[in-house]
């Protein structure tokens, strides 16, 4: 560049002092606000064991939902509705009521053993009475837990899956330290803890049938769910007094952790999520996360949906139902 030339550059830069600010804006990078940030075909949800369907996202993305985007009036979201596509009607593949029935089948019986274990826990060891009090004198079979009064409102917050996974590990782990109690307190304290790990599936099995079935269909899987907790309490005693009475009461406590071991195994790798809600928002979320805009589930507008207030909620549900419903109370008694 000559001296004349920057002479030239400087006179025009004085000629037009924002001009170089607007020079300046230009070079920023701009972005839609309806444009996603980043390939809408790399967001599609990957396949797992446990979750065998998933929905395209740019389907998920292209479909008007109702709002503005915005903090004050955000994108409503819901399952996409049935639409007619080349192969015929295309619906929504991550709602677990579009599965295929041999799949959601599976599920429920995966969850309706995992009943049957816990039920079969609380009187495997009663049959072995004996060889426990052989050990410890003090011994008593009644011991209570407050695992449901947990577990069932938890499982509308975390989901069904995490709740799954996460009691049954305890539950594991609590019935394995079982076989090596050296005290009666010990013992009972360790069956506590295993009851109230274990009465999330008593709780949340029937949630799951609901969410896996229609209206129509859900009677008989609740019949099938409805006869794990009345053979369990029957298995227990004969496989516990056969196991009792040969190998000894520790070898009862370390049946009952072989076979939880076996489903929370079972469970990580092939329970899916079921629970919608917990569904729709972590579609929102990536949804918000993608495009820049606000998404949520359309039952949460206007929801405070901070966790603390979402378990205060749900924890305190119960019993606003025991105290303010007649009926409710009356056969709680």
């Amino acid at each position: 560049m000559t001296h004349d030339d920057s002479l030239a550059l400087s006179s025009r830069t004085q000629a037009s002092p924002h001009s170089s600010h607007r020079l300046s804006l230009s070079l920023l990078p701009t972005r839609h606000p309806e444009r996603p940030t980043r390939d809408s075909s790399t967001c599609t949800l990957e396949k797992r064991p446990w979750r065998r369907y998933t929905t395209p996202f740019p389907s998920i993305l292209a479909y008007h939902y109702p709002g503005e985007g915005t903090e004050e009036e955000p994108y409503l979201i819901d399952w996409l509705p049935p639409a007619k596509g080349e192969g015929g009607v295309v619906v929504d593949r991550e709602n677990p009521l579009s599965w295929p029935k041999m799949y959601k089948w599976c599920i429920m019986v995966l969850v309706a053993v995992a009943t049957l274990a816990v039920a079969m826990a609380s009187s495997a060891m009663s049959a072995a009475e004996h060889s426990v009090m052989q050990s410890f004198p003090g011994y008593t079979r009644e011991v209570y837990t407050l695992g449901p009064l947990l577990w069932a409102p938890a499982g509308e917050v975390s989901g069904r899956r995490t709740l799954y996974v996460f009691t049954f590990l305890l539950f594991t782990i609590f019935n394995g330290a079982l076989c090596g109690s050296q005290s009666v307190e010990a013992l009972i304290v360790l069956r506590f803890f295993a009851g109230t790990a274990g009465a999330s599936p008593l709780t949340n099995a029937g949630e799951t049938v609901a969410d896996l079935f229609s209206a129509e269909e859900r009677g008989l899987g609740m019949v099938i769910f409805s006869t794990a907790p009345f053979l369990g309490p029957a298995l227990g005693p004969i496989c516990g007094g056969f196991l009792g009475e040969t190998a000894g009461w520790r070898w009862v406590g370390a049946l009952l952790a072989i076979f939880s071991a076996v489903l929370t195994v079972f469970g990580y790798l092939f329970l899916p999520e079921t629970y919608p809600i917990v569904l729709l928002r972590r579609r929102a979320k990536l949804l918000s996360r993608v495009t820049g805009k606000r998404y949520i589930y359309k039952g949460d507008k206007g929801q405070d949906l901070r966790i603390k207030v979402l378990y205060k909620r749900a924890l305190s549900r119960p019993w606003l139902l025991l105290f303010k419903e007649p009926i409710v109370f009356l056969l709680a008694i």
